[in-house]
């Protein structure tokens, strides 16, 4: 990918890590359009002015992926015009890999690579479990019901990088961008997000966390190149690939995916 990626970032005050899938290519060098597909975090701290913004921008559709504790605590502000979509990845019951960093302090953790190795639980159960499957294709469905040009789908989670970043890699891989660009786009949440993990680790710091702690955070709130390659492994070795786990486990047909390539590719 030849582009700066620092022109996806949107200019939201409230949130972070909001950018635009509008510009990448495709292996065809085609080209996404924008104001059609914005991956984010959470939009509890949304102002007006983003609101405003959002709303101008064109924002029709909010998919959030988060669970229902994790709404009920910062419940989304939806731009007017906007219909929201409650997709939860995750089962409500509290299995490893819906800890969040609460759960997984609690646990008098004494490993500091215990978050890093929490996501690849974490990334194995947006994969293969049946609410997550379940969700990711109820969002390939709003995807498809985006038909208006100009029209934008948010989707996002807390922090946009994990459930979001497992949609963004299947929504680009439908659409033909190629992996090495769907991965630097992964990665691009270190350099979104720099100042607010930096500010999140001070705060903790403060509050007392010691360094196996802060190690911790840091793992759960950062991505790795390495989280990335171990999806893409075990879509390799447990359905074929990518595209097999769009038609195997999405169900997209041939149909769909040409159809998603009208309405999103220039």
């Amino acid at each position: 990918m030849t582009m700066n990626l620092e022109k996806q970032l949107l200019e939201i005050k409230g949130g972070r890590n909001f950018r635009e899938l509008g510009g990448y290519k495709t292996k065809d060098g085609r080209t996404i359009k924008k104001h059609k597909l914005l991956r984010t975090a959470n939009l509890a701290s949304l102002n007006e002015d983003d609101l405003q913004f959002l709303h101008d921008y064109g924002v029709k559709y909010i998919v959030d992926f988060r669970s229902q504790a994790e709404v009920d605590h910062e419940p989304d502000r939806v731009p007017e015009g906007a219909t929201y979509d409650f997709d939860p990845v995750f089962s409500e019951d509290l299995t490893d890999s819906s800890k969040g960093i609460d759960e997984i302090l609690s646990e008098k953790e004494e490993d500091p690579k215990a978050g890093y190795k929490h996501m690849f639980i974490a990334y194995d159960d947006m994969i293969k479990s049946e609410t997550a499957q379940k969700a990711y294709r109820k969002f390939f469905d709003l995807l498809l019901a985006n038909d208006v040009d100009g029209r934008s789908v948010i989707f996002h989670c807390t922090a946009g990088k994990d459930r979001t970043g497992f949609a963004a890699l299947l929504a680009l891989s439908a659409l033909g961008v190629p992996l090495e660009s769907i991965k630097e786009d992964y990665l691009f949440t270190n350099a979104a997000t720099t100042d607010f993990v930096h500010d999140f680790l001070q705060k903790a710091k403060e509050d007392g966390a010691n360094e196996t702690n802060l190690s911790i955070l840091h793992d759960l709130q950062t991505v790795y190149p390495e989280y990335f390659d171990h999806v893409i492994d075990t879509l390799n070795k447990n359905y074929g690939g990518v595209e097999n786990y769009l038609n195997d486990m999405m169900n997209l047909t041939d149909d769909e995916i040409s159809k998603l390539r009208k309405i999103y590719l220039n």
